[in-house]
């Protein structure tokens, strides 16, 4: 290797990386009306299986309280659902990487509630 060639890639590999450009997504929003908490979480339950948020699913919460957590079984996207009924609400929220892809599936999800 030349000189010339053993600098180039010595200052490659000291130059900082580029940053990531993926850029994540989040859509969320508050349904009101919830009055029986158990329900809610069996309705989240249906929605979540309904629209393909199937993976690692996990009910969590005590009291008037309980949110249903779960990944998409072929999408890079998680979904939350938290059910109140001390607030009388349940907040739905998709994250995802893919801006087109997240805002529908939290429609249909949204719709689906």
């Amino acid at each position: 290797m030349s000189k010339l060639a053993s600098v180039g890639l010595l200052l490659a590999l000291l130059a900082p990386a580029e940053p990531a450009l993926a850029v994540p997504h989040l859509y969320t929003d508050v349904v009101l009306g919830v009055d029986n908490l158990m329900a809610c979480v069996e309705n989240a339950r249906t929605v979540a299986s309904k629209n393909g948020f199937t993976v690692d699913v996990q009910v969590t919460g005590t009291g008037k309280n309980r949110s249903l957590y779960a990944d998409h079984a072929s999408l890079p996207m998680a979904l939350s659902i938290s059910c109140s009924s001390q607030l009388g609400a349940v907040s739905i929220a998709v994250a995802g990487m893919n801006n087109d892809d997240t805002f529908a599936a939290f429609q249909k999800v949204y719709d689906d509630f």
